[in-house]
């Protein structure tokens, strides 16, 4: 059975390499990726010098801050393994979410940057293992609210999965993340809520650049 399964993902990725398309896609994707794992720290690290404007968050407001980390974690990257995963055996459906990805942290750069805000007094910092190692150098960023980088992901794979059952355990996991972090008070309501829909956006836009279905996935 395991040997089946590693055939068709083969069979699947093979196709889609044919595609000249899907190799320039793939290289420049990848490209952009490292790209932005090895350079962005620096943005991030200007915007936490910055001033920025604190907002009344009645939603905020009535939810006691507690440090939801471990349980934020264990979800995200246990959602984004198993997710990840599951779309190996569907190439073009996995780069277009890669794709998605690219477009979501360019725009969370230009957002971020537009409206510079202040987090919550009552903040409990995140301290993301993987994403303070390669996005912020191991500094300590709060600033970086408008939207929430982690609900966008994880709303991704909401759109992209193609097994229903698979979607609709993504939108649970999805909604405990972003329920997490606003008991966190690492964002505010308004980067949650802002927060699937550039995702949803950026999936879309991906439609531009998509290679013949026949290709694989």
């Amino acid at each position: 059975m395991m040997a089946t399964s590693f055939s068709k993902v083969s069979t699947a990725w093979h196709h889609a390499w044919q595609s000249k398309q899907f190799r320039t896609q793939a290289v420049v994707t990848a490209l952009l990726l490292v790209f932005l794992a090895f350079s962005i720290n620096k943005f991030f690290a200007f915007i936490q010098t910055r001033q920025g404007a604190p907002l009344n968050d009645p939603i905020l407001n009535e939810i006691p801050p507690y440090d939801m980390s471990v349980y934020i974690f264990v979800l995200i990257y246990l959602g984004l393994i198993i997710g990840l995963m599951y779309l190996i055996p569907y190439p073009m459906i996995l780069l277009r979410v890669l794709q998605a990805y690219v477009m979501v942290v360019f725009i969370r750069v230009c957002t971020i940057f537009m409206f510079p805000l202040e987090p919550s007094e009552s903040i409990i910092p995140l301290r993301d293992p993987l994403i303070d190692q390669f996005f912020y150098a191991n500094n300590v960023i709060t600033k970086d609210l408008f939207f929430s980088g982690h609900v966008a992901t994880l709303f991704l794979l909401v759109l992209a999965l193609p097994n229903p059952l698979m979607k609709y355990l993504y939108v649970v996991i999805t909604l405990a993340v972003a329920i997490l972090i606003l008991i966190q008070h690492v964002h505010y309501s308004i980067d949650i809520i802002a927060a699937p829909v550039f995702a949803w956006i950026c999936y879309r836009l991906t439609k531009l650049f998509e290679v013949n279905r026949q290709v694989g996935g």
